[in-house]
């Protein structure tokens, strides 16, 4: 069985989100930057790109709640806010949807997705509906998306899911809430659930379960990002406040060992975001307002945003939107009409 350790080396490297670039395709017209703008009125999303100099390009309207992103080449993928049924693929060359697929009935997308490395499979987490247990589903990405199946996880509520790089292992958060449709995002095992990272290996479809960590009572891990060192920073949501101490949101692993940061205590019981590049990481929360830029567990700097949610790190620069703003390599927008940027956003690269 893989150690965490081992873990830790395979995925380092990796980054808050999952943006790789293929064989076919480069950025339309300098798309750089893409975020998710929420309707208040509809409650639907649209695509927003933003060119490599902070310049406003379109959005594209889609018929869902969007909520993550991946992309690989010329493919990018938006997914629905749990528990959502359907996520869409767009053309970075043409700023489209080109096509959108549906979950099984049983089924619902958990908010994230992450590509193979060659881009040919598409990992999503999702839940089943019968039994409240988690699920990596499998979709053969090459011309368009066709499901193949699905890998079981230990446990329901699997959130965000990043891959190695160089490698078909991926990392994922197994938040542990258990959630119906039926019930909206209400937690039926608020008062006993746990929460762990959860190792899938695409190419021999092995689960390697990483366990409970001291101090992840009454949390749910939710974000996931490496930076170039090899540190995985992990950020968390508090779920059950009569368990949990509202520090315990943030956390550092390094050669296998796992640290609690002490930054944590300032992001009020909830991570929204997290995203790295090179030695540094910046995590967010719109519960504090807040974004912080780390170097492993120590605080390099703090930026107030209201509503800090969506974070995204390049060699370039950075991206950082709260509620109604967005500052992206130096520019400033606000969200378009009646709309709120929502929690995750990624460079196209």
């Amino acid at each position: 069985m893989a150690t965490r350790r081992a873990d830790l080396h395979q995925l380092a490297l990796g980054h808050g989100v999952v943006a790789c670039r293929g064989a076919v395709g480069q950025p339309a017209d300098g798309a750089r930057y893409v975020g998710i703008e929420t309707s208040a009125v509809t409650g639907r999303s649209r695509t927003s790109f933003f060119s490599d100099t902070g310049r406003r390009l379109t959005s594209t309207a889609l018929d869902f709640r969007a909520h993550g992103l991946a992309q690989h080449g010329a493919r990018l993928i938006v997914f629905p806010r749990r528990p959502g049924d359907r996520m869409a693929m767009l053309d970075v060359m043409t700023l489209e949807v080109k096509s959108v697929t549906t979950a099984p009935a049983h089924r619902r997308f958990c908010g994230h997705g992450a590509f193979s490395q060659d881009g040919s499979h598409l990992l999503v987490t999702e839940n089943d509906l019968n039994t409240l247990r988690g699920h990596v589903a499998v979709y053969a990405a090459r011309a368009g998306l066709s499901r193949l199946g699905s890998i079981a996880l230990p446990g329901p509520g699997p959130h965000e899911i990043i891959r190695a790089p160089g490698q078909n292992r991926f990392l994922i958060a197994l938040g542990g809430l258990e959630t119906h449709p039926d019930y909206g995002r209400t937690v039926l095992n608020l008062s006993s659930f746990r929460s762990q990272l959860v190792a899938v290996d695409l190419d021999t479809g092995t689960v390697d379960e990483w366990g409970f960590w001291s101090g992840t009572e009454g949390v749910s891990l939710r974000h996931l990002a490496f930076d170039a060192t090899g540190r995985l920073y992990a950020g968390a949501q508090v779920a059950d406040a009569g368990r949990a101490a509202a520090e315990n949101v943030l956390f550092v692993v390094e050669d296998g060992q796992v640290t609690r940061s002490a930054a944590g205590a300032l992001l009020g019981g909830y991570v929204s975001s997290v995203a790295a590049q090179g030695s540094t990481a910046m995590v967010t929360s719109k519960v504090a307002h807040l974004a912080l830029t780390l170097d492993g567990a120590q605080v390099m700097s703090k930026t107030a945003q209201v509503g800090a949610s969506a974070v995204a790190m390049h060699v370039d620069g950075h991206g950082l939107s709260g509620y109604d703003a967005l500052n992206v390599v130096g520019a400033t927008h606000r969200a378009l009409r009646d709309h709120e940027f929502d929690n995750h956003a990624i460079f196209v690269i």
